[in-house]
């Protein structure tokens, strides 16, 4: 019922000498493995690896048939990016550079050896390779970033600027307000440059948009917290998620004593605009933009986070963990990152998870949103009294929202505390009347119970028509409609949602019912026959082999 993620990449050309990269020859001494079977079986290997989504297996798998062929322009160009990938950017970089000997051109060549003369503070280069990278019109607005605040550490802060402005109005849509991620640029260096007129006005600007990404929210947060403006700090922490702990948000803001360096600056809007960038989430390359910012600023947390979140996805939990293992839980990070462990923890170990986030209830008592989390983790492992528990322990704290009330619910439902549980469905669809959800669940209960048909089909038909390719959600409304017994309807829709959800022995069970309604019994024996050998619980077992057996 929900989902908490969201991820993944970008890159461009190397064409620039730079004498400070370490010889590809060096690395290759270090860190290829020893050649092993044949170049062909490696490659074989490696693609295999990136399909299962095994960015670091297949970088292995690379580098060794390098050693077969150092000269092999596509394995090369496979090397780099998955090096590039996996933030090995002194090694992306030295493959780039060999690249460039051999002549050859690979997008986003030049990012890593543009980070390395960003941490030389060799601004020249910075500048010359930033050109390179807005040869690519995709990374023109990271190219944007670096080459402003390189002029501006050359004193050419009002060309940076200039230039900031110009590429966020090219990236403009006529009639919108240009893209937040170079308002917020524009307001740090402003802020840099010590212009608290210009400051104030992209800033205020900023201040007075909707719907800022949290990003953005933390970031202009902490500029005004820097500049003294502890109210507008306050109302923009009051705006971020609920996954976030605004206590401390605001603690870490605070706290802060030194302006960001330039680096930072530039980590930070590296990550903002590979972020807008469709381009970027869809080709893999934003975690090599990820990796790129915490090369340039290691103690950025919002870049382990955001990595975490991509290998989650990508289902390398344990290099997710290593992310988040990173990330200073006392600070505005922490709370999010301890949410995402959780996720982690409880696919393989529910007790594990409910025992962890128990702890961090019992270090934050005060803390509703954690007893909201703890509830939701007791009514997955059918601990309904616990989740009733919490979730009302999280309403004694102000926690509100029409997701806890719906969870509520369901506790109840699961406690046969039936008028509790209908009162708490209702509450929720007060709050959210359009949440598919709720109107699923609540109709399916009353439908299965056989009572309110006429509101239940009601309530089903609106979770369809809003999740129209919910299987389960076609399932309730053909089995209001066996209640009332349209037993032709049902059959229709009870079909279409076995295509939809095939594995589910509960929908396949109820088609198998529809049709034996209208005289199909060969058929309905055989969906009950499937439905008994894909059921995991004994009690539906024994339910299809009873009717089996009839």
């Amino acid at each position: 019922m929900k989902n908490r993620h969201w991820l993944l990449f970008v890159g461009m050309v190397l064409t620039a000498s730079c004498s400070t990269m370490p010889s590809p020859k060096s690395i290759a001494s270090t860190k290829f493995e020893p050649a092993q079977g044949t170049i062909a079986a490696n490659f074989l290997a490696a693609r295999q690896a990136l399909y299962l989504r095994d960015v670091s297996a297949s970088a292995e798998f690379y580098l060794t048939a390098l050693n077969f062929d150092r000269n092999n322009a596509s394995l090369l160009q496979q090397a780099f990016y998955t090096q590039y990938q996996l933030g090995h950017i002194d090694a992306a970089a030295a493959i780039a550079r060999n690249m460039e000997v051999l002549n050859l051109a690979t997008s986003y060549a030049s990012e890593p050896a543009t980070a390395k003369a960003i941490v030389l503070e060799d601004w020249d280069a910075v500048l010359v390779l930033a050109d390179h990278i807005a040869e690519n019109l995709d990374a023109q607005p990271v190219a944007a970033v670096i080459k402003a605040w390189a002029l501006a550490a050359k004193g050419q802060g009002a060309a940076g600027l200039s230039h900031l402005l110009k590429i966020g109005e090219a990236n403009t849509i006529d009639g919108q307000e240009m893209p937040s991620v170079f308002a917020m640029q524009a307001a740090r260096l402003s802020a840099h440059l010590g212009n608290d007129t210009e400051l104030r006005g992209f800033a205020d600007g900023l201040f007075n948009r909707q719907n800022l990404p949290s990003q953005i929210l933390l970031q202009l947060a902490g500029l005004y917290a820097r500049h003294g403006d502890t109210a507008k700090m306050a109302q923009l922490i009051d705006r971020l998620p609920t996954g976030f702990n605004k206590k401390a948000v605001q603690n870490q803001l605070l706290n802060q004593t030194e302006p960001p360096k330039i680096a930072s600056h530039i980590a930070a809007g590296i990550i903002d605009t590979s972020m807008i960038n469709s381009q970027s989430q869809t080709s893999g390359m934003l975690n090599a933009r990820l990796g790129l910012a915490l090369y340039l600023d290691p103690q950025i947390d919002s870049a382990h986070f955001l990595l975490a979140q991509a290998l989650y996805e990508m289902e390398q939990y344990q290099a997710a963990i290593v992310k988040l293992d990173a990330i200073d839980v006392a600070g505005a990070w922490g709370q999010p990152q301890l949410l995402l462990r959780i996720d982690l923890e409880r696919k393989d170990n529910m007790t594990g998870a409910i025992a962890l986030l128990q702890t961090a209830v019992d270090k934050d008592n005060g803390n509703a949103l954690l007893r909201k989390e703890l509830g939701d983790l007791y009514r997955m492992s059918d601990q309904f009294e616990k989740a009733r528990d919490a979730y009302l322990a999280a309403i004694d704290l102000g926690f509100a929202s029409g997701d806890l009330d719906r969870n509520l619910g369901i506790a109840y439902e699961q406690l046969e505390q039936d008028q509790l549980a209908e009162d708490s469905f209702k509450a929720a669809l007060e709050k959210n009347p359009n949440d598919p959800y709720t109107l699923n669940y609540l109709g399916y209960w009353w439908a299965d119970d056989g009572r309110n048909l006429d509101d239940a089909i009601k309530l089903i038909e609106q979770a369809v028509r809003l999740r129209p390719r919910s299987g389960y959600f076609v399932d309730s409304l053909g089995w209001v409609h066996y209640k009332l017994g349209n037993y032709d309807l049902a059959v229709a829709f009870l079909e279409k949602a076995t295509i939809l959800e095939p594995m589910d022995a509960v929908i396949t069970g109820h088609l198998g019912d529809a049709y034996w309604e209208i005289g199909r019994h060969a058929e309905a024996r055989f969906k009950w026959q499937y439905a008994l050998t894909i059921a995991a619980e004994d009690e539906l077992k024994a339910e299809f082999t009873t009717k089996l057996n009839q």
